[in-house]
């Protein structure tokens, strides 16, 4: 039996210890525990300043046990239970907490029980993102729930930051939630205080879950014994029966409470280690001054509240607490209407841009810079004329932006599609206040957003001719001068935000041109044309090709260059002479050629052979007439004459005309110092002047 009691006392108190880090696990009905309570016949737990769980008495076997329920020191119900048996109170279908046997101890007259009470619904299908927190909603103590990793889709790593500060890892799984438990005073914790359920989750990114809240709070719990007798303050908090109002509280606001008619206002009038507030009656009066000390309760004197500062709560950068108000059953606090003071700002990357090259990209931060809340935000980007939305959805929405936070930055990209001069704005927020209204506000606006275009460039370039023309070819000399000209034009729709600027032409010369490398062109806007020339030497011979290189800046400044190749192309090459000699033969004329022959055969010394062949020829040509008294001899001794003289001179002037070539060949042929080989043209001039030669020779 004493080895029994000694293993039950271990594994009673490894679950005291244990039950503030195992996970609960998700099943019909889901509860936030007390700690676990051992009480003899006559002792309590007192809880929440009105419940009380008394042991009354036990069976002669100790099997079975009565427990009596106190609310407000009146006794309300009571259970018989056998151990590992349940009580609900005030009844099953309607259960503020239970109470359970977890162990009868004869030996050492202990009855230990667990108290515990349903966890209800507080927010469900919360998104977290990787990163992102959330914190539980009023009004339970501020937790901070982070998602630290999501290494798959069922699990996830999760940072809790107490109110006070500290902070614990702990890993969430969908059939494993994660409690939160909570000290409700020196002795005891309220373990699954809060419970986090997973719902889903996706790797890397986000988790969805369901966040539940202990319905009770069993704020203050204590063990009463008989022979402990309550003080006055004790009796008063008998009184307390519910959480009034639990939230924030402002330097300078006055929460209004009503109770039996009668209104009461608790206004806050500093905060600090010590919080001091006032109490006043229906009249605005002061009934009562006090101070808190964070982490401390109070209890009115003059009214029946007792106010709480739970630690952690005040915050001095916006001069406000939280703070927890108990009452009696019926009173009212009157919610605290604030108004929200939301506000948007919008700004860019850069106010000048590139057309089809750079994108804008625009900021939207959105603040609560007031004391009330803001429900259902929306958030609507401008999109301004001739843009286009990239990036980005263009509409956000919040459920709640909180009193002093902001929206994370939101981003979106716009993409021009015409040059020109525009304006940005107003980003448009709607929001309802803590009064149901409608709010809308706006923005400032960004003017003078330019947007600016390179327009698109042509060069062309001419060289001028000899004869006064303006060519792509040029024949030139060795040392001689060329000019150059060159047409530089653009196109696009507005010359004012079309333009290049800084411009000029870098003239490819290569070692045989000579003149100004750098031509300058300037500023040129669309639909413009700028033309310039310049002079060059021609220093070698050779077909050359005059290629330039554009370099320009566009609107923004950025520096471009395009390549122009093979242009112009001039030809410095001398051309070849080729000299043919030709011997043209010299007839005489029909009737210059009695006169030729007779000057022939004068010449002669025996002309008669000469003149005997002419007449041969000549004779075929004369008619025979009979009776006419004129020989035939006659006739033909003077045809033969005349055909004769003129053999005789064109004989006469060919050997003449061979005795002259002889004596040039012979000329030429007399060596010259330093002298080129004849051209092979000549050679073909001097073959044919001795092929006519030879015909003149036969002829004689």
């Amino acid at each position: 039996m004493r080895k029994a009691s000694i293993l039950l006392t271990i594994l009673l108190l490894t679950g005291f210890i244990m039950e503030m880090f195992i996970p609960v696990v998700s099943g019909e009905e889901k509860y936030s525990e007390l700690s676990t309570v051992g009480l003899k016949l006559g002792w309590g737990v007192k809880f929440a300043q009105k419940y009380v769980v008394k042991l009354v008495d036990v069976d002669q076997n100790w099997t079975m046990v009565r427990i009596n329920i106190y609310e407000n020191g009146n006794p309300t119900a009571k259970f018989i239970l056998k151990e590992g048996e349940v009580g609900y109170y005030p009844q099953e279908n309607n259960v503020i907490f239970r109470v359970k046997v977890v162990g009868i101890w004869k030996d050492k007259g202990v009855v230990y029980v667990k108290i515990g009470t349903p966890l209800k619904l507080l927010d469900d299908k919360v998104v977290i993102y990787k990163g992102s927190s959330y914190t539980i909603p009023s009004p339970f103590p501020r937790y901070k729930i982070k998602v630290i990793e999501v290494p798959s889709d069922s699990k996830a790593t999760l940072e809790i930051t107490y109110p006070d500060g500290s902070s614990v890892r702990k890993v969430i799984e969908k059939d494993s939630p994660v409690s939160i438990p909570y000290k409700v005073s020196d002795e005891f914790v309220q373990s699954s205080y809060i419970l986090i359920e997973l719902v889903s989750a996706e790797e890397n990114k986000k988790i969805v879950v369901n966040v539940y809240g202990a319905k009770m709070t069993f704020q203050g719990a204590q063990i009463v014994k008989p022979e402990e007798k309550p003080s006055e303050e004790e009796t008063k908090v008998t009184e307390v029966s519910q959480e009034v109002y639990g939230g924030l509280l402002y330097v300078g606001e006055t929460l209004t409470i009503e109770y039996n008619n009668t209104k009461y206002g608790l206004k806050l009038l500093s905060v600090g280690y010590y919080s001091r507030f006032e109490l006043l009656n229906s009249k605005g009066e002061v009934m009562e001054k006090f101070s808190i000390r964070e982490g401390n309760i109070y209890q009115l004197v003059k009214a029946p509240f007792r106010i709480e500062i739970p630690p952690n709560s005040v915050d001095l950068t916006y001069n406000r607490t939280y703070i927890r108000v108990f009452g009696p059953l019926g009173a009212l606090a009157l919610p605290i209407i604030r108004q929200a003071n939301v506000t948007a700002e919008l700004a860019v990357n850069e106010k000048q841009i590139l057309l089809n090259g750079d994108e804008l990209v625009v900021f939207i931060k959105v603040k609560n810079l007031g004391r009330g809340n803001a429900f259902q935000v929306k958030v609507i980007a401008p999109v301004p004329n001739n843009f286009q939305l990239r990036s980005g959805i263009g509409t956000w929405t919040l459920n709640t932006l909180e009193a002093y936070s902001e929206m994370p930055v939101l981003v979106y990209t716009l993409k021009p599609t015409k040059v020109g001069e525009y304006k940005l704005g107003p980003v448009l927020v709607e929001y309802y206040n803590e009064a149901g209204e409608k709010v809308t506000v706006k923005s400032n606006v960004i003017e003078k957003i330019i947007v600016y275009g390179t327009p698109e460039i042509k060069l062309e370039a001419k060289v001028l001719t000899d004869n006064k023309t303006w060519s792509n070819y040029v024949d030139a000399k060795v040392n001689s001068t060329i000019r150059l000209r060159f047409k530089v034009s653009t196109e696009g729709e507005s010359g004012e935000y079309e333009f290049i600027k800084n411009a000029s032409i870098i003239v490819n010369m290569g070692d045989f041109l000579d003149g100004k490398e750098v031509i300058p062109i300037g500023y040129l806007p669309a639909g413009k044309e700028k033309v310039v020339e310049g002079q060059y030497l021609v220093l070698k011979k050779g077909i050359h090709r005059i290629g330039v290189t554009l370099v320009y800046q566009d609107p923004l400044g950025n520096w471009h260059r395009i390549s122009y190749p093979n242009l112009i192309l001039i030809n410095s090459i001398p051309p070849k002479v080729i000299v043919k000699k030709e011997v043209v033969e010299k007839w005489p004329e029909p009737n210059e050629l009695p006169g030729y022959i007779d000057t022939v055969l004068s010449t002669l010394s025996n002309p008669t052979p000469l003149a005997e062949k002419i007449v041969n020829v000549s004779s075929k040509y004369v008619k025979q007439e009979q009776n006419t008294g004129i020989s035939a001899t006659k006739v033909l001794g003077v045809i033969t004459i005349i055909l004769g003289v003129a053999l005789i001179g064109t004989g006469y002037m060919a050997v003449k005309y061979r005795n002259d070539l002889e004596a040039l060949k012979a000329k030429k042929k007399k060596s010259r110092p330093g002298g080129l080989p004849k051209k092979e043209e000549e050679q073909i001039t001097e073959q044919k002047s001795e092929e006519k030669e030879g015909e003149i020779e036969l002829l004689s």
